[in-house]
């Protein structure tokens, strides 16, 4: 009898243990499983994202996820301000001698055009003998008429562009230099708040209150006026006493009193 127990017992232990140790298997098993089923899937994503990023990065950017998007899109806007403004390197002051003193801010091109940046820079590092003071002297403010299809297609006899000419100018003058060496940056329509040279080799220049396409590509265009200091632009021609000169051929509009200014750099390389 003690044997048949003894025999009963041992048989009921390897049952258990094989019981066990099928289990421990399928446990095994279905991990292994698991793992195998997850980096197939995720190879397969890796795959996929790769490919509809190379198809079309739009896609790829909303399928990763709000976040990964946002990061995305911050990116992408700084590399694209960084695209617009690569160009502009340094920001020419124009300090107004009037009360109060007032600051016009012009992002030099200095990329496009190095001879016009080399020509201010040296006006700026010798202020005590060159333009000194500057003037800004003629303001042509903006025709309600500006490219009106109702008004011949021409700049004179009051045609659609002018006068008055949509513009203030001024002048680098009481310098020994007459004439600046001119880059080739010439768009076909000079726009609002462009500067540019105001015609051959000349060292006077003007700043676009509207845009001008009635010119072509004629002009240099050297920079432009920062948008937050158009309105102060835009003040000259409309508060400052202004005088018409009838018996000119084109007829011009200045200011009665010119205004004097000085040139400064407001910042260096970004």
């Amino acid at each position: 009898m003690r044997i048949k127990r003894n025999a009963v017992t041992t048989s009921s232990a390897t049952t258990w243990h094989r019981i066990v140790a099928s289990l421990f298997a399928a446990l095994i098993m279905l991990f292994m499983i698991s793992g195998l089923i997850h980096f197939l899937s995720s190879s397969g994503n890796k795959y996929d994202a790769n490919m509809i990023r190379r198809g079309d990065t739009t896609i790829a950017t909303v399928e990763s996820g709000s976040t990964d998007s946002a990061k995305r899109d911050d990116i992408t806007s700084t590399t694209a301000e960084q695209s617009n403004n690569s160009d502009y390197q340094h920001i020419l002051s124009l300090t107004l001698d009037i009360s109060p003193p007032t600051k016009i801010r012009i992002a030099v091109l200095n990329d496009k055009c190095p001879k016009a940046y080399e020509f201010l820079s040296f006006m700026v590092e010798n202020q005590q003998t060159e333009c000194n003071p500057c003037t800004i002297y003629r303001g042509e403010p903006v025709p309600t008429y500006w490219g009106s299809k109702d008004y011949p297609d021409r700049y004179f006899d009051k045609g659609r562009w002018g006068p008055p000419y949509a513009l203030v100018q001024g002048g680098l003058v009481n310098s020994k230099f007459n004439t600046v060496e001119q880059d080739n940056h010439r768009p076909k329509v000079l726009q609002r708040g462009m500067v540019a040279w105001a015609g051959g080799n000349s060292i006077h220049f003007f700043i676009a209150l509207a845009d001008h396409p009635e010119w072509g590509d004629v002009h240099t265009a050297w920079g432009e006026v920062l948008p937050e200091d158009m309105s102060v632009v835009d003040a000259l021609v409309k508060e400052c006493p202004l005088k018409v000169l009838e018996r000119n051929n084109p007829v011009l509009t200045n200011f009665v009193e010119p205004m004097y200014f000085h040139l400064g750099w407001e910042g260096v390389e970004r």
